[in-house]
């Protein structure tokens, strides 16, 4: 989910909940126009058509691409429309996500901080399931694997100062995403 927000009359993209690979700052929609990222990587935002997927080559959307750096290859990330949506598509959206098997978000622990040093963003945390990351400039500085849920519940609180109760920490078990080494 994205938000589009106008300022002074320009367009800007606005996620804040995409995860590593997601816009570090809001982006005017203006096709293919660069923006730094965390150094080296780049971000933009291309209006085009899909073409493995419409068969209309007038029918386009916003695609957010990034690179990791200068020279490589734009990887899509997630297409959008400027179509407004309402709360009740919002409802739909999220419960299919926090509930269907099929999703991501209930077979996965997905998190992403972003890591700033003067006011300047120059790298980020991240994990999925039970490896954790910390990247400098793209560059990955530090990587641990969890093997047990008081590991992963460790690096919660240590690189995302995220501090669980008992009880909270009890409730990830017999889930699809408890770690059970």
């Amino acid at each position: 989910m994205i938000n589009i927000v106008t300022l002074k009359g320009t367009k800007y993209m606005v996620d804040v909940g995409f995860g590593g690979n997601g816009p570090t700052a809001p982006l005017p929609l203006q096709d293919g126009l660069i923006h730094n990222r965390i150094y080296p990587s780049g971000m933009r935002l291309i209006y085009s058509n899909i073409e493995s997927i419409h068969t209309d080559p007038t029918q386009c959307v916003w695609s957010f691409q990034v690179r990791q750096s200068e020279g490589e290859k734009w990887q899509t990330q997630y297409c959008f429309t400027e179509t407004e949506f309402l709360p009740q598509d919002y409802e739909i959206m999220n419960f299919w996500t926090s509930r269907s098997r099929k999703s991501i978000f209930t077979q996965s622990i997905l998190l992403a901080k972003m890591v700033m040093e003067r006011e300047k963003l120059v790298g980020s945390l991240t994990m999925f399931t039970a490896e954790a990351k910390r990247r400098v400039g793209g560059e990955v500085v530090e990587s641990r694997t969890c093997q047990t849920e008081r590991e992963r519940v460790e690096v919660l609180r240590e690189w995302f100062g995220i501090r669980l109760t008992e009880e909270e920490e009890k409730g990830i078990e017999g889930l699809a995403t408890e770690l059970k080494g």
